[in-house]
């Protein structure tokens, strides 16, 4: 997950560029997951929570942090991300110097816009994609790098506000997932500062009849939203088990602690949700379940 990125904002110009030395922007680096569903998905949720206030998200990640971050997303031990120190200092980024990044997001004021480029090898800079966002903050995309299968849009499923306590007992019942070399175990569910419904889980590897590894993960699965549908999140566990039955590489703590298909997607049925999840490990790691 030490993907660098960089985040930026345009210094002048106009327009939406189709690379990412066409207009010119001043920026910082950072270091931990910079892909547009770790990084990209982060910014796009600091403007939401920033309630269409882009300025104030230039400024906090930007201004207030000019050598750069370990990591500007929230963590176990460092719930405001981590900031890299004058001593310690980011490497810099500019337009002209963007080889030590995979991926540049660019903010646009004006245009209430942001821009995300590849400067990944063989992307050399390219644009991957842009989204706009209204006065109060919304996105007119859910995400930067959406797939085909997340952009289906389905009936709601209103209900009761789903509880941290009822998705534990949720997870408790659904099947046991493992192989003789590998198990998951749901620990503790709980409910963040943002409304947001955690999923701290385990995963064991034996090797010769001893535990090998033990992996724990915190697992942001439930945004606010979904919690007001809770049967679309029965739905989506239900899938994650079907899925990931399927090939026991899937029990994976990092690859199903990534999956936020209830953010990224209007999907509601169990199918829909399965079709997700697999265009999302063909996508990782290049095969098709």
């Amino acid at each position: 997950m030490s993907t660098p990125g960089a985040i930026a904002v345009y210094t002048s110009g106009s327009g939406v560029p189709e690379h990412v030395s066409e207009r010119p922007w001043r920026g910082v680096y950072q270091h931990w997951d910079g892909y547009p569903s770790g990084l990209g998905q982060h910014l796009m949720a600091r403007v939401q929570r920033a309630q269409g206030d882009m300025q104030s998200v230039v400024r906090q990640l930007i201004d207030e942090a000019p050598w750069g971050w370990s990591h500007c997303m929230p963590g176990p031990d460092a719930p405001e991300g981590d900031r890299i120190s004058e001593e310690n200092a980011g490497p810099r980024v500019a337009p002209d110097e963007t080889g030590m990044v995979a991926y540049v997001y660019v903010f646009d004021l004006e245009a209430r816009r942001l821009d995300a480029f590849s400067t990944c090898v063989g992307d050399d800079g390219k644009r991957l994609c842009s989204v706009v966002f209204s006065q109060t903050g919304t996105p007119d995309l859910r995400a930067l790098d959406l797939l085909p299968e997340e952009t289906v849009d389905e009936p709601l499923l209103p209900g009761k506000e789903l509880s941290a306590k009822e998705l534990q007992a949720w997870l408790e019942g659904l099947p046991t997932l493992g192989t003789d070399s590998t198990s998951l175990h749901w620990l503790d569910t709980q409910q963040g500062p943002d409304d947001a419904l955690a999923i701290t889980f385990r995963v064991i590897i034996y090797e010769d009849g001893s535990i090998r590894d033990v992996l724990e993960r915190e697992w942001d699965a439930v945004p606010p939203s979904a919690r007001l549908e809770p049967e679309r999140v029965r739905n989506f566990l239900e899938a994650l088990v079907d899925v990931v039955s399927e090939d026991p590489r899937r029990l994976d703590p990092f690859w199903i602690s990534a999956q936020d298909t209830l953010r990224r997607s209007g999907a509601r049925q169990r199918e829909s949700f399965a079709k997700v999840l697999r265009a999302h490990w063909a996508r990782d790691f290049g095969s098709a379940a």
